[in-house]
């Protein structure tokens, strides 16, 4: 993961994360995203929000990282060309 990548990811999970947007980055996702939408609200009870991103995304499969990279490089990509 590039600098570009981690900083759209935490503007992505700062500003738009919400149940609808789990639903949109997990559409594919072989568990589900109404079972990372229970994961992401058991951690966010857990730490109060603060810390909730970074284990939420520790903790998802490899192929699940991607997922959720790839949708914040949708909406906060700051390098690509509009």
């Amino acid at each position: 993961m590039e600098k570009n990548d981690v900083a759209s990811f935490f503007y992505y999970m700062w500003n738009c994360w919400c149940e609808q947007e789990c639903e949109t980055a997990f559409a594919r996702s072989g568990c589900g995203w109404r079972h990372l939408w229970n994961k992401w609200c058991q951690y966010s009870s857990k730490h109060q929000g603060f810390g909730t991103a970074e284990e939420f995304f520790a903790n998802l499969s490899e192929d699940n990282q991607d997922l959720l990279v790839k949708r914040a490089l949708e909406l906060y990509d700051r390098r690509k060309t509009r």
